[in-house]
């Protein structure tokens, strides 16, 4: 260790804390059936959130996304009803949910966004099998989040990812919809970067997309004004993408809107 003092080990500050608000548009609360994770509990998520100096972040359900949207969705408001710092995203299934039921549980509980896993849950992202839900995203101004794929762990394999041209056909025909692409990796981005950047109704969440440079390669794609911070907390840790973030030359305007003002924007919160 006294050898290693002296080096420079990439400056790295143990005490980083970010220089603008952030609000992490990449989370879940609570356990899973195929795997531990580290914190499941709402004490844990502020304890990691105040440590990391993010002051918001948008939470999901696991167990809505794996085994029952109503039931998790549910358990999910009533555990963070008392946590202004956690903002409810509800997941839906649109090919098994009842559409005026799930509508009317968002308006009642005053849900800002939703998540969907046409991989995990096996249907296309096409009007043939959603049309009424698009146009309920349409008519509400909701946005919607697409993860690239759900990996699970153990006997059940992983599911197929997300199909690029599903999205785009649809959000091409319907500009209107505000949604989001999340979970893509370094890799996805060959047809990734080309689909955002060619629908200007598709943000792009950041939260896997994590080599050195990637970020650069992002904004050079589609601008700032497009991208949102996520963590993919708790299977990734809070602080290191953040930091990576604020090392990255960004302008300050930049690191504001991609820390918090692209979300804020798109649920339509202050």
């Amino acid at each position: 260790l006294e050898e290693l003092s002296g080096t420079d080990m990439g400056n790295v500050d143990s005490d980083f804390k970010p220089s603008v608000p952030v609000l992490d548009s990449n989370m879940s609360l609570g356990r899973r059936h195929d795997k531990p994770v580290n914190v499941d509990s709402v004490e844990g998520v502020r304890s990691e959130m105040e440590r990391a100096g993010i002051g918001r972040g948008l939470v999901y359900a696991p167990h809505a996304a794996i085994f029952d949207s109503g039931e998790g969705n549910r358990t999910l408001v009533e555990t963070i009803r008392s946590s202004d710092e956690l903002l409810p995203q509800f997941v839906c299934n649109p090919s098994f949910d009842d559409l005026s039921e799930f509508a009317a549980h968002v308006g009642s509980e005053g849900v800002r966004s939703i998540r969907i896993f046409p991989g995990l849950h096996n249907y296309p992202f096409r009007p043939w099998v959603i049309g009424p839900w698009l146009d309920w995203l349409a008519e509400t101004g909701i946005p919607v989040w697409l993860p690239v794929e759900f990996e699970l762990i153990g006997p059940i394999p992983s599911t197929n990812p997300v199909d690029p041209r599903d999205i785009y056909d649809t959000l091409s025909q319907r500009p209107e919809i505000k949604a989001v692409l999340s979970e893509a990796k370094y890799n996805d981005s060959s047809w990734a970067l080309p689909l955002v950047r060619s629908l200007p109704n598709l943000d792009f969440e950041i939260s896997r997309f994590v080599p050195g440079g990637g970020i650069t390669s992002v904004i050079e794609a589609i601008g700032p004004e497009r991208v949102l911070f996520g963590s993919r907390f708790p299977d990734s840790a809070l602080s290191p993408h953040l930091f990576s973030l604020h090392r990255s030359g960004l302008s300050e305007d930049a690191l504001k809107a991609i820390c918090a003002g692209n979300a804020e924007r798109l649920l339509g919160i202050g």
